[in-house]
């Protein structure tokens, strides 16, 4: 009998490196921060990533469904930071700094090491989706419709969420020159603001970096609030499908290894 091997649909992988983590033989890895990539001589086919990719791109066996997480690495219980995150910023909202770790590291690895390994292996909110959703068990485990992993939905999302974002700065700014006062409240979903004063210590920190935190916490818990919608009806880590860092971040590792592939001929 042919033993039945898992395929990726490189064209369509977003490269979170879901798959790696369920891989009994270790035998995934992504591809310049591109595509994951299958050893078919190792591959075992147990069907394993075919469950977990959230995109649902690889073709190969199902097993039975198995809520079973394993932690191996100190990097696999990066998802207490997530809760530490929120609850910090939730009493003192100049803990919300600290997501800037989460912002900048993923860009740093695509753009000096030219590949996702913050994704792949470090992300906490990506660790800490898996775990409610697999562990736990509080999500569908259905496969996310065709537009949310198309590339028109990801990268029109990254625009908007970037959109978004600048929006945050200008708003800063404006505290920082003078010409608005602090805004104590967190914006849910980009639209609703939430009181949120009782976060806000006094006058000991400049105003504008107090705003900046108001702002980018809205930001990490918006954004955590889709995760956790997209978990529940769908599979636990189906935020990575769209996440705009990883969208970024791919679009990085593409650049650096097209120039690299065009100067070395």
């Amino acid at each position: 009998m042919v033993k039945l091997k898992s395929v990726v649909n490189e064209n369509l992988c977003v490269s979170c490196g879901c798959c790696i983590k369920v891989c009994p033989n270790d035998v995934i890895e992504v591809k310049d921060g591109i595509c994951a990539v299958i050893n078919q001589e190792s591959c075992i086919g147990c069907g394993k990533c075919v469950l977990e990719c959230p995109a649902s791109i690889i073709d190969g066996k199902n097993p039975k469904r198995d809520n079973k997480v394993t932690f191996k690495k100190w990097y696999d219980y990066l998802w207490i930071f997530s809760i530490a995150y929120f609850a910090l910023g939730f009493f003192n909202i100049i803990f919300a700094w600290l997501g800037m770790i989460c912002f900048l590291l993923p860009l740093l690895f695509a753009i000096f090491k030219g590949n996702k390994a913050f994704c792949n292996k470090y992300c906490d909110r990506g660790q800490l989706l898996g775990l409610l959703g697999g562990r736990i068990g509080l999500s569908r485990k259905s496969d996310v419709p065709k537009w949310m992993y198309s590339k028109a939905f990801r990268y029109g999302f990254l625009i908007f969420f970037f959109a978004m974002f600048f929006v945050m700065l200008w708003n800063t700014y404006l505290v920082f020159a003078g010409t608005k006062g602090l805004t104590q409240a967190i914006t849910l979903l980009w639209a609703f603001n939430v009181p949120w004063a009782w976060a806000y210590h006094g006058n000991v920190i400049a105003p504008w970096i107090s705003q900046y935190a108001f702002g980018f916490y809205s930001v990490m818990l918006t954004s955590t609030i889709l995760g956790l919608v997209t978990m529940v009806l769908f599979k636990p880590r189906s935020w990575c499908v769209y996440c705009p860092m990883g969208t970024m971040t791919q679009a990085i590792c593409k650049l650096k290894n097209y120039r690299k592939n065009k100067f070395s001929k």
